[in-house]
């Protein structure tokens, strides 16, 4: 049985292919096709989290309805969670699997039900493993759909992902992602006692082995003075990059938004944080085009995003989710303006990453091999081409080159790219 898997959206929807991908391979389901036209059963976990999500799953379905529709078909993931109606109708042969049942999928596809193998062993095609130690959100942010898909909050037993990532840098992976849907929201027991995110953290740490580890996004009141002195004190252990959702700088937004927390907020924590790690990789997220945001509010989010000197942004244009509150709010921007505010923010982004790396430049950083050893990934998160010799696998001492070369980009513009030599 040739087997296609397909999977949208976050670093936890991968994990969970991942694992998926794992137990069915050890239930001999056969080889893996990157053709979907060629395989006998198809594998698509879904995302939802835009509509451009919603589409470019909905596409992939009706493309292997038409040019396969002999294969078995199964669904999961939060579009398929959200709205099984619209997956219907695209794959009408589908077998729709929600989040909850998603653990399932392989007895339910009929393979012998096993034990629960604790995680992941490897993690196919990535010279980075991504380890979920934690899902669910229950904040109700306005736009969001995710707590409508996920909305439990678990985490996983402190042994079961100690042995994972044990087995994983046992395995060669040099760099384990820790993800989660509400990363700083862990919380979970051993011998007894609580044990929070930082509690994760220190046991994770003392792994033994050369490794680093890597927080994926994690919200800016989670970013506690604990876990900067733990990032700071762990000797590189844990990489000096973090990922803090912003999505406005105006409060009045943030308001609307039904996020947590104030602009100053969002301030003092990030310079708390400057001021322990100076020179952190820090990104984060930024939403333009919500209902009723004005021209002063975007204002408000450059001028923060000045301030405290990002290294990159993700920028989204706000997309109007099924069921949730800010879809019935007055104040919709004609896409016209929402795109604009887009391009500008975007070309703040080139700007602040094009600075990031410059300070970087002539100074030597620890990297890990990235697309078979052509690029490496630093501490903080800067991606550099290999000047010469890919760079093996494991932890490489790297020294950026002082002087960038023409990178990719769209139009007549085209990103400064820099480049590294490796030093082991």
């Amino acid at each position: 049985m040739r087997l296609f898997i397909r999977s949208f959206g976050c670093r936890v929807n991968q994990y969970e292919t991942e694992s998926l991908r794992e137990r069915l391979a050890g239930e001999g389901s056969g080889p893996e096709t990157a053709d979907y036209k060629e395989a006998d059963l198809c594998l698509v976990n879904t995302c939802s989290v835009t509509g451009e999500a919603d589409r470019e799953a909905l596409k992939l379905l009706r493309l292997i309805t038409r040019d396969n529709p002999g294969a078995r078909l199964v669904v999961t993931g939060c579009l398929a969670t959200r709205d099984p109606g619209s997956v219907r109708r695209s794959a009408p042969h589908a077998e729709i699997v929600d989040n909850t049942r998603k653990d399932d999928i392989p007895s339910l596809l009929g393979c012998r039900v096993t034990p629960e193998s604790g995680g992941i062993a490897a993690f196919r095609g990535h010279s980075r493993a991504f380890v979920k130690i934690q899902d669910g959100c229950d904040m109700n942010c306005s736009y969001c759909i995710i707590p409508a898909v996920r909305p439990r909050l678990q985490s996983r037993p402190v042994s079961e992902l100690r042995d994972e990532i044990e087995r994983l840098v046992g395995a060669g992976f040099s760099e384990i992602v820790l993800c989660g849907i509400r990363l700083g929201r862990y919380l979970s027991e051993e011998t007894g006692r609580r044990v929070d995110f930082v509690g994760l953290l220190e046991r994770l740490s003392a792994v033994k082995g050369s490794f680093r580890l890597r927080l994926s996004s994690i919200e800016i009141t989670d970013v506690t003075d604990r876990l900067i002195a733990l990032m700071a004190g762990s000797g590189g252990r844990i990489c000096p990059s973090i990922h803090v959702p912003l999505q406005s700088g105006s409060d009045r937004v943030l308001k609307l938004m039904r996020r947590w927390y104030s602009a100053d907020f969002y301030r003092r924590r990030i310079l708390a944080l400057k001021r322990v790690i100076p020179h952190p990789g820090l990104f984060s997220d930024v939403m333009t085009g919500f209902p009723g945001e004005s021209a002063e509010d975007v204002e408000d989010t450059v001028r923060l995003i000045e301030e405290l000197e990002f290294s990159g942004l993700h920028v989204f244009r706000y997309s109007p989710r099924p069921s949730t509150d800010a879809a019935s709010l007055p104040g919709l921007m004609p896409e016209k303006d929402a795109a604009e505010r887009g391009r500008r923010l975007r070309a703040l982004d080139e700007r602040l990453r094009a600075a990031f790396a410059k300070q970087w430049a002539g100074k030597i950083r620890t990297g890990v091999a990235l697309d078979g050893g052509r690029e490496a990934l630093t501490d903080e998160f800067l991606t550099v081409r290999m000047s010469a010799a890919p760079i093996p696998p494991g932890l490489r001492p790297i020294r950026i080159l002082p002087n960038p070369g023409r990178g990719e980009g769209g139009g007549k513009r085209k990103k400064p790219l820099f480049y590294a030599e490796n030093m082991s």
